[in-house]
């Protein structure tokens, strides 16, 4: 039977339907896990420190009243001033299993993007690199993690179809935990190094100064990250907006900073995979807000963490030094995980040139077990 035909129709401002589509869309499937409404809405609100480099166009496909698809296309100002403005994106590509309706959607984010004198379109992505980027074309029987996109095979085929092609790759790796860190020779070495060495030191997180870790450590991922690709920096209102954000759920044992010779060298931080614990709940806290997440956190014993960010300065990359602290911290942090009661970790995301960090996880024996991919296509 055909299908009824849909109208697509775009604003400047997300509608609620662009907010809810997703909960109604994939309502029901085992994989997916709802995230926090509150948390998507501010994403998506003027309030979000990065929108303030966004010019956005929201696409929502309606059949017989009803929405079935949606889409974002979007100008980003801080990526023009690192890498020129020929580039828009897309991002929060979500729609029912009908290449018609998936065709239309991304003819409409391309058309945007022409009127916007771009050359190029490319996603899917919330807003940067340093959000949700994406698309999931390996490992859809596993649940997403914490702050990483949710994805169908045939997003896939709409987007080969429409003439997106290969950008690059990002891994999502997978550590298992259930003995605390790794202790193979090499890496009882590197941390034998480490302690050795008096010019290395490292540390937890400091409690009663929180913000000043957090300063150093958005620092070090500026200029780790600085050469990698479709790299945008983190002003320090994004990280700190960030990091208050995460900081109701963060331990302190998971953040964990390394120095050489007294300068911030290196981070590593661990959050619960909130994942775990949202099942059910449809993205509401209400009533009792973040206490009924911490309580479920605790209650439920969530046995899975993620490491969003980490990074080691550039200059320490091929040195002895930067690695055997890297090791160590990402080991601390490790245990601490394990002390946590988690039997397993994500790293995510690692770019596939990235082969500094795809050592070092692989050092750890953490290994790749998702791919994500982000396309583009020439307008």
């Amino acid at each position: 039977m055909a299908r009824v035909a849909f109208d697509i129709s775009g604003s400047d401002q997300a509608d609620s339907d662009f907010l809810a589509l997703p909960y109604t869309l994939y309502a029901g499937e085992p994989e997916w896990r709802a995230p926090l409404r509150f948390e998507r809405k501010a994403q998506l609100s003027a309030k979000n420190p990065t929108r303030a480099a966004i010019t956005a166009r929201f696409f929502v496909a309606r059949r017989a009243g009803q929405a079935v698809g949606r889409i974002a296309a979007f100008i980003n100002t801080a990526h023009d001033q690192v890498h020129g403005g020929a580039v828009a994106f897309f991002g929060y590509f979500d729609c029912e299993d009908d290449p018609a309706l998936s065709d239309g959607l991304l003819n409409a984010a391309k058309d945007w993007a022409r009127s916007q004198g771009r050359t190029h379109l490319r996603g899917p992505a919330m807003w940067s690199v340093n959000e949700e980027v994406g698309l999931l074309v390996d490992g859809f029987e596993h649940p997403p993690a914490v702050m990483m996109p949710y994805g169908h095979p045939h997003q896939v085929d709409a987007i080969t179809r429409n003439g997106f092609e290969k950008s690059t790759d990002l891994y999502a790796y997978l550590a298992d935990l259930t003995d605390g860190a790794p202790s193979g020779r090499l890496v009882s070495a590197l941390r034998g190094k480490a302690e050795t060495d008096s010019g290395l030191t490292w540390r937890s997180m400091n409690t009663r100064d929180f913000m000043g870790d957090v300063r150093m450590a958005r620092e070090i991922f500026n200029d780790a990250w600085s050469d990698n690709w479709g790299y945008v920096p983190f002003s320090e209102e994004q990280f700190s907006h960030m990091a208050k954000e995460m900081k109701p759920i963060m331990f302190k044992t998971g953040f964990q900073i390394g120095f050489v010779d007294g300068e911030p060298a290196a981070f590593i931080w661990m959050i619960p995979d909130l994942n775990e614990v949202v099942k059910g709940l449809n993205g509401r806290l209400l009533p009792f807000g973040w206490a009924q997440l911490l309580w479920r956190i605790k209650a439920k014993k969530v046995t899975k963490g993620r490491v969003p960010l980490m990074g080691l300065k550039r200059k320490f990359h091929k040195g002895r030094r930067g690695v055997a602290l890297t090791t160590q911290i990402c080991s601390d942090a490790f245990d601490a995980g394990q002390a946590q009661g988690f039997t397993q970790c994500e790293l995510s995301w690692i770019l596939e040139g990235n082969r500094s960090m795809t050592s070092i996880c692989e050092l750890v024996g953490a290994e790749p077990y998702k791919t994500y991919r982000m396309v583009e296509a020439e307008l």
